[in-house]
Order: C-alpha cells, then structure tokens, then sequence
C-alpha cells in the first residue's frame, strides 16, 4: 500500500501531485493505493465514508493526479490524468445544496449526449428503455433502443411471448448507450452517506423527465412504441 496526501487547502489552481505541499497546514484527502489490486481508496472528508476506485493503473500513480483548488483555497475535485480524458477520483461539496446541483448539472449534460446519439442513429424505433442501476457503490445510467424488427426477432426468440418486447435486457449490448457511469458513482460517494440514495433517485427522476420532454418528441416512433424506465438487476 502507498499513501499519497492531497492537502485540503492550496493557492487557487490545478496542481499535479509533485507540485502540490503536501506539508501544507489544514489536513489532506489521504489517497491509499493497492498496486496489486490497482485499488485506490480513501475516507471522504467530514462524512467519512469510504470511497473506492478501481482500475486505477500504477504507470498513472502518482504523477497523474491532478489537484484543482477553488477561489477559497478549498479542495474542489482531484482528477487522474488519463491518456484520453481526466477521470474523476475525489469532488468536494460544502452542502447536500451543492451536491443536488452537481448531480443535476451533470446528468443534464450526459443526457443530451446520449440524446444525440440516439438522434444520430436516426432509427423508427418501437421501444426505448431507460436502465439504472445502484447498489451503494456500483452505478449504471444508460437507454436503449429497439427498432420494431429487433422487437419481432425478441418476441419470436421467446416463443411468441409478447411481454418479452417490453424486457431491455432482452435487445443486443450493442443498442445500449451508457452514460458515464463511474463519475456519477464518485460523485455519489463523495456525499453525505445518508443522502446517496435521494441523490441517485432524483438524478433517475430527471434523466426521465429530460427523455420525456426533449427526445420523445424528435424521434421516428412505430404506432406502438413504449418508453419504459426499470431498473437493472
């Protein structure tokens, strides 16, 4: 195990780990790091609930964690600089308040990402699913579609079972587009334990809402088309 220490308080800015002060009065995110398992963990500041990252590859530790400091001085995030993207490792709140408006922020914008998508497969479809999942650290977020003849081809795989058609897992992985998933569950982690819940059901709530009042209406639908919400088991 390595222990890598992000100090709480910081000039304003963006700081790789080697130059950040780590000597710094005002405490530190103590990020512990299992090579062998390419683990990162740590205890989120103030709630104290455990925060665990996986498929973190040594070759990025330390020298690819990013930390960006606010106007105040504070903590705002930590990233992990990957080849293509940052990667969300740790996102501070100073209330629940702060929480619910990063979650909606970013859920809106995951939507309308996957909205274009869909958009651009510009398919008549017969069923559109909305799939979420969550168990306290896991967390999925996606939509499918199902055109009318992969619906046929589901109900003929199922003995001519109708109720099939309206199952997402029944239609191909390849009609599935997931949002970020592992961010959503690092900001979920990083609040208030007794919150995580209320955060996750309001982010479901309002990526329905979003597939309802501005998708619907723009896709090629068949006459029978359902929009259906479930969850993953």
């Amino acid at each position: 195990m390595k222990m890598y220490p992000i100090p709480m308080r910081q000039e304003t800015g963006r700081f790789r780990f080697g130059e950040l002060n780590t000597e710094k009065e005002g405490g530190s995110l103590e990020l512990c790091y299992d090579s062998g398992n390419e683990l990162l963990t740590y205890d989120v500041p103030v709630y104290g609930n455990e925060a665990r990252i996986y498929m973190v590859s040594e070759d990025r530790m330390p020298d690819g964690l990013t930390a960006v400091y606010g106007e105040s001085g504070r903590l705002d995030r930590v990233e992990l600089m990957e080849e293509d993207r940052p990667r969300l490792i740790y996102i501070g709140y100073p209330d629940d308040e702060t929480a619910g408006e990063a979650v909606r922020e970013f859920v809106e914008k995951q939507a309308d990402q996957i909205f274009a998508g869909i958009l651009d497969r510009k398919q008549k479809l017969a069923r559109l699913f909305l799939e979420t999942f969550y168990d306290g650290e896991a967390v999925e977020m996606a939509v499918r579609t199902a055109t009318a003849e992969e619906m046929q081809a589901v109900v003929d795989a199922y003995d001519d079972d109708p109720d099939a058609a309206d199952n997402g897992g029944n239609y191909p992985m390849d009609n599935l587009i997931m949002a970020d998933s592992e961010t959503l569950g690092v900001m979920l982690m990083c609040a208030d334990c007794d919150f995580q819940d209320t955060l996750f059901e309001q982010a479901v709530e309002m990526f329905r809402e979003r597939i309802e009042n501005r998708l619907l209406d723009k896709i090629a639908k068949t006459e029978d088309f359902q929009f259906i919400a479930e969850e993953a088991d």
